[in-house]
């Protein structure tokens, strides 16, 4: 008699490998106040618009839409990019529908909360202001070796008024560009 055939069992996996969409991990009232605005902008695209407009809301609507948001400074590219589309690429976005609207602006809000906290962190005072010597203060509580020219270069690259002040409006700037 042939040996039985051996059985593989099923293994249940314990933890998921899977990153949960930005959308599931923010406040359900920032969902509904995000919708909203969606609505809101899409009514008003459709009443400007001459003949009927879709679902969509192209992206220069859309970015008036995040301002409202308090997500400002946010360029048509990053949204396309965000999406997967690239300069020179044919198949660019150009609009945007309600669970994109929701995915970006919640992904943003996200990486804004992110960002104020390390701003809090960096504005010892709570002046609302980063200076030098809060750039001195964090990278020796980091235990990095920066001199003061170091130092003064880094706030002299990330500082556009060129006055040593790093303002929350430019900080934020700055975490969405490296992603923080």
């Amino acid at each position: 008699m042939p040996p039985k055939p051996k059985r593989r069992g099923t293994r249940r996996k314990t933890c998921s490998n899977e990153i949960a969409p930005p959308e599931d991990l923010i406040h359900d009232s920032r969902r509904q106040e995000i919708l909203q605005v969606f609505q809101e902008a899409l009514q008003r695209s459709r009443s400007e618009a001459e003949e009927y407009v879709d679902i969509e809301l192209p992206l220069s609507d859309a970015r008036k839409a995040l301002k409202k948001l308090q997500l400002e400074g946010i360029k048509t590219e990053e949204i396309q990019r965000y999406f997967g589309s690239d300069e020179d690429d044919d198949n660019k976005i150009n609009s945007v529908d309600a669970d994109m609207f929701l995915r970006f602006s919640a992904a943003m809000t996200l990486q804004k909360e992110k960002s104020d906290k390390a701003f809090q962190l960096m504005d010892g005072g709570e002046k609302g202001l980063v200076l030098i010597e809060d750039l001195q203060r964090v990278a020796a509580d980091l235990g990095e070796d920066l001199s003061e020219e170091d130092l003064q270069e880094m706030m002299d690259f990330v500082d556009p008024s060129g006055e040593g002040l790093l303002s929350h409006k430019h900080f934020f700037k700055i975490a969405r560009q490296v992603n923080l």
